[in-house]
C-alpha cells in the first residue's frame, strides 16, 4: 500500500506519514510536503487520486473504507523517522518486555536504533533489581525494540482557572 500511495501523495504535494489497515478501514495519513498544516483540498485531491488508484490496481478483497487525514497534534509515532520528525515535541512512550515504563518527555533527538527523551515524568518497573530509576530532568535513550507504543501529546493552554464564589450580596449566572 506504501509503495502505491508515496508516489500519489508526492504527486499531490503531500507527504505520506503513515498507512495502516485497522478492521476493514485503511488509513492514509498525510502531512504537507513543505512542512505546516495540510490542507482539506490537499487531503481531498489525495484521497480522490488513491481511491482511483487502489481501484485500478484492486489490491484489496471485498470491501473496505479509504480514511485520508492528517496524522493531527497528536499523532502516533511508529516509525524512526515518525521520531525525528518529533524532535522538540513532548511525547508518551510506553515500553515492552520486563522493564515496562511509561515516559512523559520531550524527544530530544532521534537516530535509526533509539529515541532520545528528557523524562518529565515515568513510571513503571524502570531499572527494577537494578537500583537505578532516572527521572526527571534527566535523559533516557529508548530503543526502538523496546517501543510497544508511542504518540506525541499535546498541552492545551493553561490549567482551568477556578470560578470565583459569588459573594452574598450578588446572584450567580
Amino acid at each position: 500500500m506504501t509503495a502505491l500511495a508515496e508516489p500519489i501523495a508526492a504527486e499531490t504535494g503531500c507527504g505520506l506519514y503513515d498507512v495502516q489497515w485497522r478492521g476493514g478501514t485503511l488509513v492514509v495519513l498525510a502531512t504537507a510536503s513543505e512542512g505546516g498544516a495540510i490542507g482539506v483540498e490537499a487531503l481531498s485531491k489525495l484521497s480522490r487520486r488513491l481511491s482511483a488508484a487502489l481501484d485500478a490496481a484492486d489490491l484489496i478483497n471485498g470491501r473496505y473504507v479509504l480514511e485520508v487525514s492528517s496524522p493531527g497534534l497528536e499523532r502516533s509515532l511508529r516509525r524512526p523517522e515518525h521520531f525525528a520528525g518529533a524532535v522538540g515535541e513532548r511525547a508518551v512512550i510506553r515500553t515492552s518486555g520486563p522493564l515496562r515504563q511509561r515516559i512523559v518527555g520531550e524527544v530530544l533527538e532521534a537516530d535509526g536504533s533509539a529515541v532520545s527523551i528528557r523524562i518529565e515524568e515515568i513510571s513503571g518497573s524502570a531499572g527494577a533489581g537494578q537500583g537505578i530509576q532516572p527521572g526527571p530532568g534527566q535523559t533516557l535513550s529508548v530503543p526502538f525494540g523496546d517501543i510497544a507504543k508511542a504518540r506525541t501529546t499535546f498541552e492545551w493552554g493553561s490549567p482551568p482557572r477556578r470560578t470565583p464564589r459569588s459573594s452574598p450580596g450578588r446572584q450567580g449566572r
